[in-house]
């Protein structure tokens, strides 16, 4: 049996409509010694037939039918099914430049780095690249913080040794679930190696549980607390703490910001008993990383008098600064697009 150097992960769910383009990505890649594992998680559309033709034409394809049960879990089902040295994880409704294993292959194999980056692009009409960062190696901690700003599992080669040996299983029941084995794994690693180009291409779909506010969206705030604790009990914590406090306080405001009202106050309720005495100098001193609604806002969380009466003024202001913005991206920018793909 010829040992794939380089297995696909694949979690499929009610994607029939972007599948194909997903499947075709992957299974011409330049790179054929490839495994493809197709996690069908309960999908309740044709996607399990489309997987099936492709699979009766490709004995690379390995299915796996499971009840739904989320990203997570259908991400972590395949793991004892990899066969390759390396691992890559693709999101069944985005899709791939046809040689991104030959070069993330190539360039983990001479830099003998645990996880190769590379850079993504939103959509695909030809929208600014992502994750741009220097192509050098990351090999110190001033070096990775670049990397902490991105925490996708998709833009990744992993070297499959490295995902077992330190258990970096997803979350399960919890969205953001990248959130955390990215934390994970980019401290963990003794060396991250940089592919400077757009190999991957990440679809902006509005119907995703990424790109939509709900109930789901508190788990952010569950997800940094697991981050904590991983520090906590690693002996990390004092190396990324700056950067670990600034990233969460943006992330839970960021979001706090696109909740429904009738969520505000059971978010807010829970950043206020997951705020630490760090979290609190944090926002109390740092004047450059917050905004200065952001801080307000937190001194709001915690029950200042004078923050309570401010932070709603001060967050009115804020959206009137934004709202011509707004208004030309609505009413301009967006049917001039809209007119241009239709051309």
């Amino acid at each position: 049996m010829i040992i794939p150097k380089i297995t696909f992960i694949i979690p499929v769910y009610n994607v029939e409509q972007y599948l194909r383009q997903c499947l075709d990505s992957v299974v011409n890649q330049t790179l054929q010694e490839i495994q493809i594992i197709c996690v069908n998680d309960g999908s309740p559309d044709n996607s399990r037939s489309i997987l099936q033709e492709y699979a009766d034409k490709d004995p690379r394809i390995q299915i796996i039918d499971k009840p739904n049960g989320g990203l997570s879990s259908a991400r972590n089902a395949a793991y004892l099914h990899i066969r390759g040295k390396y691992t890559l994880f693709i999101d069944s409704d985005d899709w791939i430049e046809l040689d991104l294993c030959e070069k993330t292959y190539k360039q983990a194999e001479m830099s003998d780095a645990v996880m190769t980056v590379f850079f993504y692009q939103k959509g695909q009409d030809g929208a600014r690249p992502m994750y741009q960062i220097s192509p050098c190696d990351k090999i110190t901690v001033e070096e990775k913080l670049s990397l902490l700003e991105f925490p996708s599992a998709w833009s990744k080669l992993w070297r499959s040794d490295f995902l077992f040996e330190n258990k970096l299983y997803f979350p399960e029941g919890l969205v953001f679930e990248d959130t955390l084995v990215h934390w994970q794994a980019v401290t963990l690693a003794d060396k991250i190696s940089i592919v400077p180009e757009r190999l991957y291409h990440y679809r902006c779909n509005v119907d995703s549980i990424s790109r939509t506010t709900g109930k789901h969206t508190l788990h952010i705030v569950s997800i940094y607390n697991k981050i904590y604790e991983y520090l906590l009990e690693s002996g990390y914590y004092a190396t990324y703490r700056d950067m670990f406090i600034s990233k969460k306080l943006h992330d839970w405001y960021h979001f706090y910001l696109r909740v429904p009202a009738s969520l505000k106050s059971q978010f807010a309720a829970m950043i206020r008993e997951s705020l630490t005495a760090d979290d609190r100098d944090f926002y109390c001193t740092d004047k450059n990383t917050l905004s200065k609604t952001a801080r307000l806002f937190y001194k709001m969380v915690d029950g200042d008098l004078r923050a309570v009466m401010y932070y709603p003024v001060l967050q009115a202001a804020d959206d009137i600064v934004k709202l011509p913005e707004r208004l030309l991206r609505h009413w301009v920018i967006k049917p001039i697009k809209k007119r241009l793909k239709g051309a």
